[in-house]
């Protein structure tokens, strides 16, 4: 069966902000054995939509800490040299 575009809509606002995972987003969206095993490979719609929704949340979270930081947090601070530290190492591998 193909995956149609408020599936993948679903897919992308529950692998997001809502944490779900795969299983559970294969519940919820009633996804069939072929388009629940396609979340876990992104050069697919389903896998596109899963990742999107993912990297949007931990861009939505660097960026809450990031103004949490630049208002003199502490703690957010210490999170935000930790995340410049993880993204200049992941940088170098690539």
């Amino acid at each position: 069966m193909a995956i149609t575009n408020e599936q993948l809509v679903e897919i992308e606002s529950f692998a997001g902000p809502g944490y779900m995972s795969k299983a559970d987003i294969t519940i919820i969206c009633s996804l069939d054995e072929q388009s629940a095993k396609n979340l876990s490979d992104p050069k697919t719609d389903e896998g596109k939509a899963f990742l999107k929704g993912r990297l949007k949340r931990k861009a939505e979270f660097n960026m809450s800490v990031c103004r949490l930081s630049d208002q003199l947090s502490s703690p957010a601070q210490a999170i935000e040299l930790k995340l410049s530290k993880d993204i200049f190492l992941n940088d170098k591998k690539q």
